[in-house]
């Protein structure tokens, strides 16, 4: 079976399933429409975001409509990521452009990994706490009403043509169809040290958060509580927000920390998190419990134990109960560590896929 992911490269992650679904015998590739500076690995990449200026939104159409023409002749499953296949111009109303062309020609399948198919007013009316409530949020793009139509418009018709629907955060199923399926992140295990990461006894406790954009992740508010504690500890939290580098400089940053501050707003916890609980670290993140329902039981139950919740309420004082005792550290080290393994392995990941694609 050939197995298409595309068209973004998001969080690594349709590269990490593709090497899963390797795993179990499937011919699995990963084609990106455009690259970002984050440089995850893909096996055919039609723009690199680098040279994109050079390349009007008419040239990339043109390439990305010949790559979907062979793709959708050369594939047994066309799996697509971010809610979107390789040409979309929904600033002007145009979602998914080259979806009809693999109708008939195997089966489709799409991930939504977030804002693709999370809607701000709905947002706003279902939760207390979401990013969807700060006006400046991606920059205010979703103040549009707009931006959300499109955004319907957009689920509507995969829902037309997609024979399997998956979410990877909990509170997608607000927006997504009902027939829609739970997908937890593949991404590939880096850790490599056979013992758990213990905290050092002296020093200040390094804390490392990496927004790809601060208002989604709530950056903000932890910059504010990070303050907030080391005013009243004496400067005892040292916080490194890591932007704007390559996936693999961004690595070995993360190496370096003794506790990870994720996302506080969404209501659960992103790839990265995953990334770094496979390496041994800690993880702060908001949990949102309405949410707990949409996942499998087990894994639900688990969650709780693996990450340290936390929202913008509550940050300041789970600071300061690591702060005074930091066997918390030590603790959810070994939690996150077999949470990761357990539910985020891509060969397992892989599993829920295959299954999907031969149905």
């Amino acid at each position: 079976m050939k197995v298409a992911h595309l068209p973004t490269s998001v969080g690594g992650m349709a590269w990490a399933l593709a090497q899963g679904e390797k795993s179990l015998g499937l011919d699995s590739k990963v084609f990106v429409g455009i690259n970002n500076w984050l440089k995850y690995p893909a096996d055919e990449i039609i723009l690199d975001e680098i040279s994109s200026a050079a390349f009007s939104k008419i040239k990339y159409g043109v390439k990305a409509l010949i790559k979907a023409l062979e793709i959708a002749n050369s594939f047994d499953v066309f799996h697509f990521n971010m809610g979107q296949t390789l040409i979309n111009y929904s600033k002007y109303g145009i979602n998914n452009l080259d979806l009809p062309f693999y109708s008939g020609k195997g089966k489709i399948v799409v991930t939504y990994n977030g804002c693709d198919a999370r809607q701000k007013y709905k947002s706003m009316n279902f939760y207390d706490i979401t990013m969807c409530s700060n006006a400046n949020c991606s920059g205010g793009i979703c103040n549009n009403h707009k931006v959300e139509e499109n955004k319907r418009n957009s689920i509507q018709k995969f829902d037309k043509y997609a024979d399997v629907i998956f979410a990877v955060n909990p509170d997608l199923f607000n927006y997504l169809p009902s027939r829609t399926k739970f997908l937890p992140y593949a991404v590939s295990g880096i850790g490599t040290s056979n013992e758990f990461y213990y905290h050092k006894a002296k020093g200040p406790i390094k804390i490392i958060h990496s927004p790809t954009n601060r208002e989604v992740k709530g950056s903000h508010q932890i910059i504010e509580a990070v303050e907030k504690v080391n005013r009243r500890y004496d400067r005892i939290l040292e916080l490194e927000l890591i932007e704007n580098i390559s996936h693999s400089e961004a690595l070995n940053k993360y190496a370096e920390a003794d506790l990870i501050i994720d996302q506080i707003l969404s209501g659960w916890y992103g790839g990265f998190a995953v990334e770094v609980m496979q390496m041994k670290k800690p993880v702060m993140a908001y949990i949102r419990e309405a949410d707990l329902k949409y996942i499998p039981h087990g894994m639900a139950a688990d969650v709780k134990q693996a990450i340290i919740n936390t929202d913008p309420n509550n940050i300041y004082d789970r600071l300061c109960e690591i702060v005074e005792n930091q066997d918390i550290l030590n603790t959810y080290s070994k939690a996150g560590y077999e949470y990761a393994n357990t539910y985020h392995d891509p060969a397992k990941v892989a599993q829920i896929t295959k299954a999907a694609y031969e149905e």
